[in-house]
């Protein structure tokens, strides 16, 4: 679905804002959420700890099946994303077996009972009236499988996220999904339920589009963005189970929680899906101004870190932004002054261009631990043209100098297999990470999801079928078919890329050749752990002891 039809959805009727009222009468629905998510390491995600706190304000009862810790294997499943970022050492080796308490490799260990099979005991035990599948596109594909084989139960569900917002029609193929979300589920999930609470019908609830008995699709239109700061200052991020708050981080393991500060993004970069939904809500054209964009009050977010501390014994934060420091210079002040009385370490991840020297020395000041920048690509006119990102590299270099002068850690993000990009080209980029001195450096290969401007380039150039469902994230093999360079070198690249910025250039005939011979790869990975992340061993067990400490 077009840009261009995702607005015309909007236009409908953009002012309307249903609001259903549970009678007081009504028994509470019961809302079962299924995340199907297949990264260990990923942290919760705020929508529906924010989602089950909502239901649970208006008296109806949440359960939880997290797929975060099941390991598939089965015609769907993805290479798992841990072990590649691992294989190609984007993130820190954490030693998580040194305790081997409760043999659970401290937090991160898959099992392998069924999935499926798990979700109806917790289906039969909860009794919901109501699945809500959270999904990406990258999990949607996850989600409908558990959902298929459980129709037998049933039970009605919607699907909601990123990939049913962009992709309602596509979504609605598979005759087992019975409902889509298209744009926030905040409101609309409270007026589905106080719907079916009521017994009324919830066929013309705003964002949802609903399967009919008779086949036929009601395609409601979408309600103005939500002012976040309604939102509740407390998420139920417990439904997840503490077992979840933990997550390998700079070699060490971190018990943390995110924080939204900012909804969306101001900037147009063309892999991402932050622009899609500014042109799903008009970019405020017609919303009275109200933008897809917005910023969380800083008392939100304060008592929203403040009960992660108090309830959950937090010790670090992730803060949930796309870009950070989209902020202006007096809501920069005002954090720094809310966030200078918690002082917890603190990870963020924002853009090259809002780097300043006197902005980081003041977040240095008050907790800033390590902070991530997406570079994405180091040819300018590449960048420029095809990623939607316009600075040069002349001002890259000395705007990351800066951060590495005030001896911030920092990791920067790579996307290689563009539409039209060659190998010559991805060594532009590079060359351009050999110029930081980065604490790690992560390639991820092209994933043009729906709803993107480059999706709608890689399928006009016969890249990639419309109809594919991009199942693949950041492992694996690149989904687009391109004539100038194959899926396999890619791959290759991928695997050795910060060997490439990291070791000398004496040394790239070396990597060249370990690009496809696993053994070399397997010593030059040793070589690499050993030179550029070396840490004393006592230390790293001193870091996972405390971080383990309250769940055992």
């Amino acid at each position: 679905m077009s840009g261009t039809e995702l607005t015309q959805i909007t236009k409908e009727n953009p002012f309307l804002t249903s609001k259903v009222v549970r009678k007081p009468e009504s028994p509470p629905t019961k809302v079962l959420f299924l995340y199907p998510n297949e990264r260990g390491m990923s942290t919760v995600p705020p929508s529906i700890a924010t989602l089950s706190q909502l239901l649970k304000s208006e008296g109806h009862k949440t359960a939880l099946f997290d797929t975060t810790f099941y390991k598939f294997d089965d015609e769907i499943s993805i290479e798992d994303t841990d072990v590649i970022k691992n294989n190609a050492l984007e993130v820190r080796p954490a030693p998580v077996d040194i305790h081997e308490q409760d043999d659970d490799d401290l937090h991160f260990k898959k099992t392998t009972r069924s999935a499926v099979n798990d979700f109806r005991v917790s289906v039969k035990d909860f009794e919901p009236d109501l699945i809500a599948v959270s999904c990406t596109e990258t999990t949607f594909l996850r989600g409908l499988k558990i959902i298929d084989e459980t129709r037998d139960l049933g039970i009605k569900n919607i699907f909601g996220g990123v990939f049913p917002t962009f992709a309602p029609d596509l979504a609605l193929q598979y005759q087992n999904v019975d409902m889509v979300c298209v744009g926030e589920g905040e409101n609309a999930i409270i007026d589905l339920c106080n719907s079916i609470s009521n017994g009324d019908d919830y066929s013309q609830v705003t964002n949802i589009w609903v399967r009919q008995k008779d086949g036929s699709l009601s395609k409601n239109s979408i309600s103005r963005p939500v002012d976040i700061d309604e939102l509740p200052p407390i998420t139920d991020v417990g439904l997840f189970g503490e077992e979840r708050f933990y997550r390998p981080m700079g070699g060490k393991i971190r018990r943390l929680l995110p924080v939204e500060t900012h909804r969306g993004c101001p900037y147009t970069c063309a892999f991402c899906n932050s622009p899609g939904q500014n042109r799903l809500y008009g970019d405020g054209d017609f919303l009275k101004g109200m933008s897809f964009f917005r910023k969380k009050s800083m008392e939100l977010v304060k008592a929203e870190i403040e009960n992660h501390m108090k309830k959950h014994n937090v010790e670090y934060i992730y803060f949930w932004a796309d870009t950070f420091l989209a902020w202006t210079d007096a809501e920069f002040q005002e954090f720094c002054k809310m966030y200078s009385k918690i002082k917890l370490p603190f990870w963020c991840q924002t853009r090259i261009e809002t780097i300043e020297e006197d902005k980081f020395s003041m977040l240095k000041d008050i907790g800033l631990d390590r902070i991530t920048f997406g570079l994405e690509h180091g040819n300018e006119d590449f960048r420029r043209d095809v990623v939607k990102r316009e600075y040069s590299n002349e001002d890259a270099i000395k705007k990351i100098e800066l951060v590495d002068k005030l001896g911030i850690t920092f990791s920067i993000n790579n996307i290689i297999g563009f539409p039209d990009e060659t190998r010559e080209l991805a060594f532009d980029t590079i060359e351009l990470n050999r110029s930081f001195n980065s604490d790690n450096t992560s390639c991820s290969i092209l994933v043009p999801f729906h709803g993107t401007e480059l999706h709608d380039i890689c399928v006009q150039k016969g890249y990639l079928d419309p109809n594919i469902i991009c199942a693949v994230s950041n492992s694996g093999e690149s989904i687009l078919n391109m004539p100038q360079w194959s899926k396999d070198d890619i791959t290759h690249l991928r695997d050795v890329f910060a060997m490439y910025v990291k070791f000398p250039k004496n040394r790239w005939h070396e990597i060249k050749e370990a690009e496809t011979n696993i053994e070399l790869r397997d010593e030059l990975s040793e070589e690499y752990i050993k030179t550029f992340w070396s840490k004393s061993s006592a230390k790293i067990e001193d870091d996972i002891a405390d971080a383990a400490k309250g769940l055992f």
